[in-house]
């Protein structure tokens, strides 16, 4: 992975700062995206490599732009994309707003979306090797366990699922590989508010692992549109 430009979504802890490190360690550079300042300030005093940092939404086409035009021009044309940024409400279906539903959906679901677009677009305007890699969960996995409450939630991950799927045939022309994983209980600061009854024996390195594994031409080959499904104990 030296030399590669690697662009996460939420990247400023859990699973997406794991990501930063794991790449970082195998010579890549970083560009981290999140929507708390602070956070963001933190990871890049403590990771050691070239990251670049951007504050904002990535459900705004605006942000997106932003912070793919800044990716460029401090690091060069992305080759990795990890989308890993998500959110969750914990509201029964009977209890949810309209504006519950979309924001859990527009930042899980569409921000994936927007940031994929963008990759897109670099990927045509310059030949190469290149990955994305979703961060779904098993809540988007069908005939897996379902909380209450997580409704919002659990119809994002299908999404990103599904979206994986239709962004490797899209991608096959632009040499772009897309692929997803779907873990279980993770060790998390969102599974603690999401699930707390659970107990990850996974922690976020172990996911970002597979992540740089799948994003390396050199091992993961050309497995492009699949989901790899992670029943981590919980």
């Amino acid at each position: 992975m030296k030399n590669q430009v690697v662009m996460i979504t939420g990247g400023a802890k859990g699973i997406g700062r794991a990501c930063a490190e794991a790449f970082l360690k195998h010579g890549a550079s970083v560009s981290l995206i999140s929507r708390t300042t602070q956070e963001l300030e933190n990871a890049k005093a403590t990771l050691s490599g070239k990251v670049v940092t951007h504050c904002g939404d990535m459900s705004d086409p605006k942000v997106v732009k932003a912070w793919f035009e800044l990716t460029r021009k401090e690091l060069g044309s992305p080759t990795v994309l990890v989308n890993n940024a998500a959110t969750f409400l914990n509201k029964r279906v009977i209890e949810q707003s309209l504006e519950d539903w979309e924001r859990v959906i527009r930042i899980n679901l569409t921000g994936t979306f927007l940031c994929a677009q963008e990759f897109f677009r670099c990927a045509k305007e310059k030949s190469g090797k290149r990955s994305i890699v979703n961060i779904s969960s098993l809540a988007g996995i069908r005939g897996t366990e379902k909380f209450p409450g997580l409704s919002s939630y659990v119809a994002s991950k299908f999404g990103v699922v599904g979206l994986t799927e239709a962004l490797a045939v899209e991608g096959k022309a632009l040499g772009v590989r897309v692929n997803c994983i779907a873990p279980g209980a993770v060790d998390t600061e969102m599974l603690r508010k999401a699930a707390p009854q659970l107990k990850a024996d996974a922690m976020p390195a172990d996911i970002a692992k597979i992540v740089v594994f799948l994003s390396d031409p050199e091992q993961a080959g050309v497995v492009s549109g699949s989901t790899v499904e992670l029943f981590t104990n919980g």
